[in-house]
C-alpha cells in the first residue's frame, strides 16, 4: 500500500493528541466537537506567514473547513462551539449578526 505524501503532509497534525481531551470534546459536544478539537490543533501547528510564531487564536471559517475535509453545516458548527465555551474547553470570540467566521482558542492542553 503507498502512502500519498502530500496527504501526509497536509493533515499532520504537530505536537501530540491527547485522547482523553479529544473525548472530551466529542463527549460535551458530539462529534462536530471533536472535529472542531482536531481541526484547531491542525490549524495550531502552521505557523503565522509572516512572522513564524504560532497563532493562539484560529479562525472556523467554513469554506478553510470544508476544503481539509473538516466540514459540517454552520449551524451545528454554531451550536457546538456554544456548548464547548460553556463547557469552558475554548473560548470563544463571535461577533454577533457580523457575518465573520468565529475565532477560537483551546483552553486545554
Amino acid at each position: 500500500m503507498q502512502i500519498d505524501k502530500t496527504k501526509v503532509k497536509e493533515l499532520f497534525i504537530a505536537g501530540s493528541l491527547n485522547p482523553a481531551i479529544a473525548m472530551l470534546f466529542r463527549a460535551k459536544a458530539g462529534m462536530p466537537g471533536l472535529l472542531i478539537y482536531l481541526y484547531v490543533k491542525w490549524r495550531l501547528g502552521f505557523p503565522h506567514y509572516m512572522t513564524k510564531q504560532k497563532r493562539t487564536w484560529i479562525k472556523l471559517d467554513n469554506v478553510s473547513m470544508e476544503k481539509y475535509g473538516f466540514g459540517m453545516d454552520p449551524k451545528t458548527k454554531n451550536k457546538a462551539l456554544r456548548k464547548l465555551d460553556r463547557e469552558k474547553l475554548i473560548q470563544l470570540h463571535l461577533l454577533e449578526n457580523s457575518g465573520k467566521a468565529p475565532q477560537v482558542r483551546l483552553l486545554t492542553k
